[in-house]
């Protein structure tokens, strides 16, 4: 049986299937393994207008009949016997999936859909989001939405210490230690930056760490200020902000947007006088365009998504028609790009034909402005393999219509290992003369493990 690659056959991100057929097809499902998440999915009312799926998790090419197959990148069948436990919790961290077609008595792979999943975490977290991506690309392959083989090369195989032992040190880190942003700003040009020459000098504010840390820098186009969130490193709620720079360092942040309810990345757009902004607002159904003041002062404009969780929002144009980027909080928190669009900043928005566009933990979720430069679109996504926001990766958009998106990746932003925040490194932007930045730098914080054992307490004896 030939491994299948992204050359294997032509993808021109065509439908499957038709639409409307008279009766639904029967496929051999193989690679994968009964479970609830799978039966639940097989179930699907919509899948099963259109396909009828055949488990049987053993079946390999060549098949009497058609044969979908789930498989790693080197043709691996997800349900090989310790599969996951040789991927979870390794380097890369990340494992590549794919979702491969074989016709009838072939040994002749073809890519249907493809993503990469992170691999830290609790590992049965980790085995149900296995399940849960195959059979999503098992459903959007039947109904037409499959988003055939990636533009990212796969994941490298799984190396380093054992998963078990990377898995208790990175929980005793998360014990011990906190994550401390702030934000920065270099000078280096747009076409350094995009064509891989990396961000050179950086200039960084409020290295040292305290009470409220700033992430997530956007310019407010028109003033010499940026937007920003202010975060307190205990309760986890974060508010909007802006500061400028006086005499080297940023003056006090004057608050814009702090109503209880966690908000970040406050995405602006500017458009013939008028400033836009998008704040991350993760509850269900609070992802609003509003209408930034003069005075500071956010009006509501639209509500994009009623029923979704969105992170990330960032709002652009692009071929007359207005453009959110974002990523699904249901799909998962750091490996999806979605899509939405609109005729006008106030909509109606619609969502992409295919939801999400991209599946992939190391350049999915939105990590800063979407930049147009000549005529070119350029999209920064945060790598959050290693940890959340690891670094960037600077993707070129190829394609990008109702039905069809398309991206490569053009270069890698990483922190400075030597510089005061080199553990992570997800928000970029630019007011026009610099490009703005977030790093990250991990602190002990013995008072947050102390606050952790005293919750883990009180939850076992109350």
């Amino acid at each position: 049986m030939e491994i299948a690659t992204s050359r294997s056959a032509p993808w021109a991100g065509a439908d499957l299937w038709p639409a409307v057929r008279r009766a639904p097809f029967v496929v051999v499902l193989s690679g994968i393994n009964r479970s609830e998440i799978v039966d639940a999915a097989l179930a699907d009312p919509a899948l099963n207008q259109v396909a009828m799926p055949r488990s049987e998790p053993g079946c390999s090419a060549p098949c009497d009949a058609l044969l979908w197959r789930l498989e790693t990148a080197t043709g691996e069948g997800l349900n090989q016997p310790g599969l996951l436990a040789r991927h979870w919790h390794r380097r890369p961290y990340a494992m590549t999936l794919r979702l491969v077609r074989y016709q009838p008595g072939s040994t002749v792979p073809e890519i249907l859909d493809e993503g990469t999943l992170g691999t830290r975490g609790p590992y049965l977290a980790f085995a149900a989001a296995v399940d849960r991506l195959a059979m999503r690309f098992v459903r959007d392959a039947a109904l037409g939405r499959g988003r055939g083989p990636a533009d990212m090369a796969p994941a490298s195989a799984p190396h380093g210490m054992p998963g078990w032992l990377d898995a208790t040190m990175a929980r005793w880190q998360e014990r011990l230690m906190t994550e401390w942003w702030s934000i920065g700003f270099t000078t280096a040009s747009m076409e350094r930056v995009f064509s891989g020459g990396g961000l050179g000098a950086l200039s960084w504010y409020r290295a040292e760490a305290g009470h409220r840390y700033l992430a997530d820098p956007f310019p407010w186009p028109g003033t010499n200020r940026i937007l920003c969130e202010e975060m307190p490193l205990w309760d986890g709620v974060g508010r909007i902000v802006s500061v400028g720079e006086a005499n080297g360092a940023l003056t006090t942040p004057a608050i814009h947007m702090d109503d209880g309810y966690h908000h970040s990345y406050p995405n602006t757009f500017s458009e013939d006088g008028t400033v836009y902004c998008v704040p991350e607002s993760t509850e269900r159904g609070m992802t609003r365009i509003h209408h930034l003041h003069d005075d500071g002062t956010l009006e509501p404009v639209c509500d994009v998504a009623p029923h979704a969780k969105l992170a990330d929002p960032t709002l652009f144009r692009w071929a007359g028609r207005y453009w959110l980027a974002c990523t699904d909080l249901d799909l998962g928190n750091h490996d999806n790009l979605c899509l939405m669009h609109a005729p006008a900043v106030t909509g109606p928005w619609a969502p992409h034909a295919r939801w999400p566009v991209k599946i992939d933990i190391r350049g999915a979720r939105p990590a800063g402005m979407v930049f147009n430069l000549d005529g070119r679109l350029f999209r920064p996504a945060q790598d959050c393999a290693e940890t959340y926001g690891a670094g960037i990766a600077i993707h070129e958009v190829l394609a990008l219509t109702e039905t069809d998106f398309r991206e490569l990746p053009v270069a890698q932003l990483r922190p400075d290992s030597e510089g005061p925040f080199p553990h992570g490194l997800h928000t970029l932007a630019h007011d026009g003369e610099r490009f703005w930045v977030d790093g990250k730098r991990f602190v002990l914080d013995l008072g947050q493990f102390r606050r952790k054992l005293l919750g883990r307490a009180s939850k076992m004896f109350s």
